[in-house]
């Protein structure tokens, strides 16, 4: 298996390396600038306010550096000739795991030097705070008590940092994994590489129709002022567990009811 793992890698490697390098830089970019058009209390706030694009495009950044490798080994018909060196599960299971682990590297690192930017390269802000105390009359800070996790948040900014940048990973790497198993069995690379982008507008617009806009995995990737206090934590595993739930009807209805074959016959 360790063999499979590296001749994978090494099939991304530069797709995956280049994607890292040049999201850390713009996510370092923007936590780094447009922080200087806002009133803020915290550091790490550059980074939130700096990030939204890339939330935005989040499900297109986990599949477009991957997504590609198998439709075009199929297309190819590259896999009939692993046949006679490997078994087809572990083909395939190895393809899998390089996938989702590059698109979870790419969006941790990236996510990661967007929180040391915001932390500790650039200037410190000087803090502006809103919250008005209505026994005095003066502002006070409001991020502790109104942001997601907001302890963590104002007193351990960098370790608030690590957990989220980690969870963005595992969100990107289960996107990742939606386009893979589209990429088993469609032969149409424009869905393959769009359809989790597709997926994802059409459940942030579903959701929001029907008032449910707390269980969107867009909420799940950057959370900001999600109150846990009056949702819990429980919606905001939601959006993950239905793009699983969605990857696995794929793979049953291709496999089960349109009797598609990853392998070409």
């Amino acid at each position: 298996m360790n063999k499979l793992l590296r001749l994978e890698w090494n099939k991304l490697r530069w797709p995956v390396l280049i994607t890292m390098l040049s999201l850390s830089l713009v996510v370092s970019v923007l936590s780094g600038t447009i922080y200087k058009s806002y009133a803020l209390e915290h550091d790490l706030e550059a980074w939130e306010v700096g990030i939204p694009f890339i939330v935005f495009l989040f499900p297109l950044i986990s599949v477009l550096p991957t997504g590609w490798l198998m439709y075009m080994e199929r297309k190819d018909r590259f896999l009939m000739y692993t046949l006679p060196r490997v078994k087809k599960s572990r083909y395939i299971l190895s393809k899998w795991m390089i996938v989702a682990g590059s698109s979870f590297l790419i969006m941790f690192v990236a996510m990661l030097m967007g929180v040391i930017t915001a932390l500790y390269i650039k200037p410190d802000i000087t803090p502006i705070y809103s919250l008005v105390d209505r026994s005095t009359g003066e502002v006070a800070p409001s991020l502790e008590r109104l942001h997601f996790m907001g302890s963590l948040f104002v007193n351990q900014p960098l370790g608030y940092g690590i957990m989220l940048s980690l969870w963005q990973g595992f969100l990107s790497a289960i996107i990742a994994t939606l386009a893979f198993v589209l990429s088993l069995y469609v032969s149409n690379i424009f869905i393959v590489l769009i359809g989790p982008f597709l997926y994802a507008m059409l459940e942030n617009f579903i959701l929001n129709l029907f008032k449910l806009q707390d269980y969107k995995i867009y909420d799940s990737f950057e959370p900001g002022f999600y109150d846990t206090d009056k949702l819990g934590y429980w919606p905001l595993l939601a959006g993950p567990a239905m793009a699983l739930l969605f990857t696995t009807l794929i793979a049953i209805y291709f496999s089960k009811f349109k009797k598609v074959t990853v392998y070409p016959s």
